[in-house]
């Protein structure tokens, strides 16, 4: 397919997102299509067009895009939906809320909606489901998000109206980045995370969505224990620099590790212990090193008593699983020792919290 070059008042005037007045809204223009094909980031198209940013101008459209779904049909177009370009701190950062169709012939229709029609999505699942795609979920905008409530949205393939569904039942919450499976009618969600009062925790339930009669059914209610250990108020966690440190004496030829040190020693007031962080998350001799996934790079898993203790660091907190429950004394023994260690990284006390 050609793509037809874009003059400085196409660019003009379709630089910025927007919302549809009508559901749906046709947003076709050169610009956008020609981005559909080669959706680099909303810096270089700026910069492909000599845009010069000024304050308060808004983000500028692309393609490129996290938490956007891609379904492919059977009679072989493409259809794409919402997702979000970089995050909260860039000048581009913004959540779409458009439908994008690409024809086999490499033809592009581009659907808006109104806000409150169809918000601004973002990690959603997207099913078909007879002449309809339903959507599941969200992350969206933080101050958008309604704790308790599972948004469940269906785009007709025939008109590309969005409907909001409003199904009964026990649903999962604000969920997003989770895996949905189709079997017959019923819609099985799994994984995730979930928007909690104060923060984002791991969804570790399965539930589903009969879509026969849009109703929610909680399929399980595991009774794990979870707890976090929070970086103290007004500074972050140093885990990744502290890791990248022991890399670096581990394999000579990585030159970061003098950066790291420097920058632990400005941040922390002293060098941090590497022996205390070889032993992190071994509460003892008979505590287990589980193997690790390659994809999963900050997640930690230990066998302890029989059960699986997982750790996720992420920039503020640590926040662990039991995958069943430990007895209370147990319990107690690996959180303070998990406590100590972090505290003694930072040369901090860090915080304990049962989620």
């Amino acid at each position: 397919m050609t793509v037809t070059p874009i003059t400085s008042d196409e660019f003009a005037a379709w630089r910025t997102p927007r919302f549809g007045e009508a559901n749906p809204t046709r947003l076709d223009n050169p610009l956008w299509a020609s981005l559909v094909h080669d959706p680099i980031n909303a810096y270089l198209v700026t910069k492909r067009y000599g845009y010069e940013r000024v304050f308060g101008a808004g983000p500028t459209w692309c393609f490129d895009r996290f938490g956007q779904s891609k379904t492919v049909l059977a009679d072989g177009r493409t259809i794409y939906i919402a997702g979000e370009h970089e995050d909260y701190y860039d000048p581009d950062f913004y959540i779409y809320n458009d439908v994008v169709i690409v024809m086999p012939s490499g033809e592009v229709e581009i659907y808006g909606y109104p806000r409150d029609v169809f918000p601004p999505t973002d990690f959603h699942s997207a099913t078909v489901f007879g002449d309809a795609i339903v959507l599941v979920g969200s992350l969206g905008y933080h101050d958008e998000r309604a704790v308790g409530t599972t948004p469940v949205y269906k785009l007709a393939l025939a008109t590309k109206a969005i409907e909001r569904i409003f199904p009964t039942g026990d649903s999962p919450g604000w969920i997003h980045s989770h895996t949905a499976t189709l079997a017959g009618t019923k819609l099985l969600v799994t994984g995730g995370k979930v928007q909690g009062t104060d923060s984002l925790e791991e969804n570790i339930d399965d539930w589903e969505l009969e879509l026969a009669t849009m109703q929610w059914t909680r399929k399980t209610k595991r009774d794990w224990q979870r707890f976090s250990l929070d970086a103290p108020e007004g500074t972050r966690s140093r885990m990744f620099e502290i890791r990248q440190l022991l890399w670096g004496l581990e394999h000579p030829d990585f030159k970061g590790s003098v950066d790291y040190r420097a920058k632990l020693l400005e941040d922390l007031g002293r060098e941090p212990d590497l022996d205390v962080l070889r032993t992190l998350y071994l509460v003892d001799d008979t505590t287990r090193l589980l193997a690790k996934d390659d994809d999963e790079y900050n997640v930690y898993r230990f066998e302890v008593d029989g059960l699986v203790v997982r750790f996720v660091e992420d920039s503020y907190r640590v926040t662990a699983l039991v995958e069943g429950r430990l007895a209370e004394s147990r319990l107690a023994d690996v959180q303070a020792h998990v406590q100590g260690a972090l505290s003694e990284l930072h040369n901090n006390l860090w915080q304990l919290r049962t989620i």
